[in-house]
C-alpha cells in the first residue's frame, strides 16, 4: 500500500538529533514488515526548506533519498482549488493543498498527518476516510497485520466524581494545565456533579467526561447569551495510552444520547493549546463550531436541535447528528445482518447487555465505540445514496431491529486497499479478512449510527407490510418506515 507522509511526522521521524518517540519507531517498523511504501511529495521540500533550525533542516534533507517520491504528482490549478473550496493564501496552504490533492487524485491510498487544518480540508473534499492522525495509522497497521490486539476499555460507567480518585496520574496534564484544578475538583465533588467515566482492568480512568447542564448562559467573553437549554463538557480528556481505541468518539456519543433525552439545545465545550488539537479533530467531526474565546480557551458548540429546512446532505448530517432528515425524499432500506456482526458493531444491544458479563470490556472490539460505521455486503443493489436512511434487521436469533444508520457514502470495489484505507478507522477486520472479502466486488457503506428508542418486532415489520424472510437489502417505502419506526 502506498502511504504518504506529511511534512510533520517526516521532520521528527528523520530528525536524529532528538530521541525518537515509540510511535515514530512503531510506524517505520511495521510499514518495513509489511512492506508498505512510504512516500513523500516533491513540494514538501519547500515546507522543509522554512525550518529555521538549519542543522535540523539538512539532516531531515539528507535523510529524503530513503523514500519513494510521488513521480509527476498532479498540480493542483487555481480553478480545481476553488472547485473544492480550498483556501490558497500562503505557501503553507500551497503545500498542504497539494499534498492533499495527490490523494485525492489517488497517487497514494492513505496520507498520515497531524495538521488538523489537513484533516478540516480533508473532510470538505470528501477523502476525511483516508486521512489518519500517527495514533490511528499506528492501529491501521497493527490491523492490517491480521495480530489480535485487546481492546480494554469500552463499559462507559456514570459515576459520582466523588468516587474517583483525583490523584491518580491521569490527571496529571490536566492539573498542570488549570492552576487549581484540585480545588475544582473537589468541589465538583461536594455539589454531587457526576461524569462519564472509561477505566482499564485496575479500576484507573483511562477516559472521562465531566458534564454540567446550563441555562441561557453566556459562553464567550463578547456577552452574547446562548438561549435555551445547554450541556457543558467541563472537562473533556483520554489518556494518550489509549489513544486510537475510539474513547474519545464513545463519550461523544454518550453526551449526544444525553441531550437528546433530556431535550437540550445545545452542547459545548473549551479546548486549549497545541495538546487539544486531537479533541478539536473530534469536535469538527461532529457538528461542533467555534463560537469565539472565553479567557485563554476556544469555546466549540453545537447545536442539539434540528433546523426545519436542513437538507439532507453530509454536512448537515454532521452539524446535526444524530438529528436527520428522514421525509419523503430521503430512501429508506432493511439491511439484513448476521448476529456476530450485530455484536461486534453494536455492543449496547449484544446479548451481554442486561447479562452478568456486561461489564468485562475484553468481551468488546474498539469499532463498538465508533459512531462513523462500515458494513460491507456482496449485494448488488445501486439505489443506496447519501443521506439514506438504513435499518439493520438482525436475522436468525432475535429477528428484530433495533439499530439504524444514516449513510455517509457508497462504493462498490474488489481493490483490498481502496476499501481497507476507507473502512480501517470504523472497522475491526484484518488485512486479509477484508482480502478474502473482496475476491469479488463488494458493496461498503460507510454510515453514522443512530440507536432506536425501541426494539422493532418481527411482527411490527410484518404488519407495516413488509412480507417475506429479510435474506437481502430491501427498499422499503416512507409509509412502512414511519409503521415500524414509530408504532403508528
Amino acid at each position: 500500500m502506498n502511504i504518504l507522509l506529511d511534512t510533520n511526522i517526516l521532520i521528527p521521524l528523520e530528525d536524529t538529533s532528538r530521541i525518537l518517540d515509540s510511535s515514530f519507531a512503531e510506524l517505520r517498523k511495521l510499514s518495513a514488515e509489511q512492506q508498505h511504501c512510504l512516500y513523500i511529495h516533491p513540494i514538501q521540500l519547500q515546507d522543509i526548506n522554512r525550518d529555521k533550525n538549519v542543522e535540523r533542516r539538512n539532516i531531515v534533507k539528507s535523510r529524503l533519498a530513503q523514500y519513494t517520491q510521488i513521480e509527476n504528482p498532479p498540480v493542483l490549478s487555481e480553478k480545481e482549488c476553488s472547485d473544492l473550496g480550498l483556501n490558497q493564501a500562503n505557501e503553507n496552504d500551497k503545500v498542504d493543498n497539494n499534498v492533499l490533492f495527490a490523494l485525492y487524485r489517488g497517487a497514494v491510498h492513505i496520507l498520515v498527518t497531524n495538521d488538523e487544518g489537513i484533516h478540516r480540508k480533508a473532510s470538505k473534499i470528501g477523502v476525511q476516510d483516508k486521512v489518519y492522525r500517527l495514533e490511528q495509522f499506528i492501529q491501521f497497521l497493527q490491523r492490517s497485520a491480521s495480530k489480535k490486539f485487546s481492546f480494554d476499555y469500552t463499559g462507559v460507567r456514570e459515576r459520582y466524581l466523588y468516587e474517583i480518585n483525583k490523584s491518580q496520574s491521569f490527571f496529571d496534564s490536566l492539573r498542570h494545565s488549570y492552576n487549581g484544578f484540585d480545588n475544582w475538583f473537589q468541589k465538583c465533588a461536594e455539589e454531587q456533579r457526576k461524569c462519564w467515566c472509561i477505566e482499564d482492568g485496575d479500576n484507573n480512568v483511562v477516559a472521562i467526561c465531566i458534564y454540567k447542564k446550563e441555562q441561557d448562559a453566556i459562553l464567550t467573553d463578547n456577552g452574547e447569551t446562548i438561549p435555551g437549554s445547554i450541556l457543558k463538557l467541563c472537562t473533556f480528556k483520554v489518556d494518550t495510552s489509549a489513544r486510537g481505541k475510539k474513547l474519545g468518539e464513545r463519550l461523544m456519543y454518550i453526551a449526544f444520547d444525553y441531550c437528546v433525552k433530556n431535550n437540550i439545545d445545545w452542547v459545548y465545550l473549551h479546548t486549549f493549546g497545541e495538546e487539544q488539537k486531537t479533541l478539536v479533530g473530534l469536535c469538527e467531526e461532529y457538528g461542533f463550531s467555534l463560537l469565539g474565546k472565553y479567557k485563554q480557551d476556544d469555546v466549540y458548540i453545537k447545536p442539539m436541535k434540528l433546523q426545519d429546512d436542513v437538507r439532507s446532505t453530509l454536512d448537515s448530517l454532521i452539524k446535526y447528528y444524530p438529528y436527520f432528515k428522514e421525509d419523503t425524499e430521503v430512501s429508506k432500506f432493511i439491511i439484513p445482518i448476521q448476529p456476530k456482526y450485530h455484536e461486534d458493531l453494536f455492543p449496547d444491544y449484544s446479548n451481554m447487555k442486561g447479562s452478568l458479563f456486561e461489564k468485562d470490556q475484553n468481551l468488546y472490539s474498539c469499532q463498538g465505540n465508533t459512531i462513523k460505521k462500515a458494513y460491507l455486503s456482496h449485494s448488488k443493489i445501486q439505489t443506496i445514496n447519501k443521506g439514506d436512511i438504513v435499518l439493520f434487521y438482525r436475522s436468525h436469533d432475535r429477528k428484530s431491529i433495533q439499530c439504524m444508520g444514516i449513510v455517509e457514502s457508497v462504493f462498490f470495489s474488489d481493490n483490498v486497499d481502496d476499501v481497507f484505507s476507507r473502512i480501517a478507522k470504523r472497522t475491526v477486520y484484518s488485512y486479509d479478512e477484508l482480502r478474502e472479502i473482496t475476491n469479488k466486488k463488494t458493496l461498503v457503506i460507510l454510515f453514522r449510527f443512530i440507536s432506536l428508542n425501541r426494539e422493532i418486532s418481527n411482527k411490527d415489520i410484518k404488519d407495516a407490510g413488509i412480507k417475506g424472510n429479510i435474506q437481502s437489502i430491501r427498499k422499503i417505502t416512507n409509509d412502512q418506515y414511519l409503521l415500524i419506526k414509530n408504532g403508528k
